[in-house]
Order: structure tokens, then C-alpha cells, then sequence
């Protein structure tokens, strides 16, 4: 069985916190949800924004923006614009689908410096 995207997130971020303890800080995430509406204004007042990736991860001068998904989960059409906004800029955009392929990305980053 396939974890929720919550819950893949959280095991992809435990395991990059727990394997890589110096770049902790360097991996993190977008609050995207807010609680209610009044949250939710106050938020995109100060800067939260439909379709950025759930998470960021900033390495060897380059920035990689990660998005979970669940095998079958689709992008929404902000989070489709936001990829051709980050590539259009040079920028690494990656779809998440398992732990297994995030631990994966991690080391090809750490590796290939990409």
C-alpha cells in the first residue's frame, strides 16, 4: 500500500534530516494549506502561492523543486504552470511518485551535483 502524500512527505523529509544531518535546513516545505479562509488570505498576503512545489531543496548553488505525488496523482493546472515558470529559468522541477525515488533524486543530487 502506497502512503498518503502527506505521509510520503514526511518520511522523505525524516529521511534526508536523519541521512544528512549538515544540510538540514536545506530541504523544506511550502505551507500550501491553510486551516480556513481567513488563514488562508492572511497567508497569500504574505506570499503563499497555488502550485508551488510541496517541497525545495537547495544544493550546490542550484535549487530543485520537488512535488509528492501519489502513483495515480495528477498535477493541478497551477502546479503545471509553475513548472514551466521554474524550467522556463533554468530551474530543476521534479514529480515524487515513492520514498524509494525520492531517496534516489537525493543521492543523484548529492552525486551529480545537478
Amino acid at each position: 500500500m502506497q502512503p498518503t502524500e502527506s505521509r510520503l512527505q514526511g518520511l522523505c523529509f525524516q529521511w534526508h534530516w536523519n541521512t544528512f544531518p549538515y544540510y538540514r535546513g536545506l530541504l523544506h516545505m511550502n505551507n500550501n494549506t491553510s486551516q480556513n479562509a481567513i488563514k488562508g488570505a492572511l497567508n497569500r498576503s504574505m506570499g503563499v502561492v497555488r502550485g508551488v512545489a510541496d517541497l525545495e531543496y537547495f544544493f550546490a548553488s542550484t535549487g530543485h523543486f520537488i512535488e509528492l505525488k501519489s502513483p495515480d496523482g495528477i498535477q493541478s493546472e497551477e502546479q503545471k504552470l509553475f513548472q514551466s515558470r521554474i524550467e522556463e529559468q533554468g530551474g530543476h522541477y521534479h514529480i515524487i511518485r515513492s520514498y524509494d525515488a525520492f531517496k534516489q533524486l537525493i543521492i543523484t543530487i548529492h552525486t551529480n551535483a545537478i
